[in-house]
């Protein structure tokens, strides 16, 4: 199940078989149905996740609208900012289809650190590519039109358009789900 992941640390950089076992022994892997709330507004994420099988999206509320703002699909990891703060945050993880996941508890991951400073190579990669992620988003949300934003998202992300709800992809978009049909019939005329 874990070789999603040793895949994925060896493709930054290759590891020893010691620490590969190490990681092995660290992570757990966990089930969440469609639906199911992983993390709520006001709670310290305690993991860092790997999403090994299906969709999982990060939001929170504004004006009592949810407000989709990351979503992860297999072979991607993820967590808050809450979970380096350690502090309590303000979004939700929720799981869009049933989700498989490999998990690791902060202070586990920090013991990896300290045990193997090779790995500390490899989070960097993993926080540079979530960071280009995060700073893209921003991108589109404040420079692009509505249409230019729809037709980047089509073009970057085309596996999420027939898994996640166009609801949440509008909101992901800064857009309503109105403007959102308009421009999708727009281009498919």
């Amino acid at each position: 199940m874990l070789q999603s992941l040793y895949s994925y640390i060896n493709r930054i950089h290759p590891v020893s078989e010691d620490i590969m076992q190490a990681i092995g022994n660290s992570f757990e892997i966990i089930d969440i149905p469609r639906r199911q709330v992983l993390l709520k507004d006001g709670e310290t994420c305690q993991h860092l996740y790997l999403v090994l099988s299906g969709v999982m999206r990060m939001y929170y509320i504004k004006d009592d609208e949810e407000v989709s703002s990351l979503f992860i699909e297999e072979n991607h990891f993820f967590t808050t900012q809450s979970f380096y703060s350690r502090t309590p945050g303000y979004e939700y993880i929720d799981a869009i289809l049933p989700t498989t996941m490999a998990r690791i508890h902060y202070t586990q991951l920090q013991t990896l650190y300290k045990s193997y400073p090779e790995l500390n190579y490899i989070a960097r990669v993993i926080t540079e590519n979530y960071l280009v992620k995060s700073q893209e988003r921003l991108f589109l949300l404040r420079r692009q039109t509505a249409e230019e934003r729809y037709l980047y998202f089509t073009e970057r992300y085309p596996t999420l358009l027939q898994k996640v709800p166009l609801k949440y992809i509008a909101s992901y978009l800064g857009l309503t789900l109105e403007t959102l049909s308009r421009i999708r019939n727009k281009i498919r005329k």
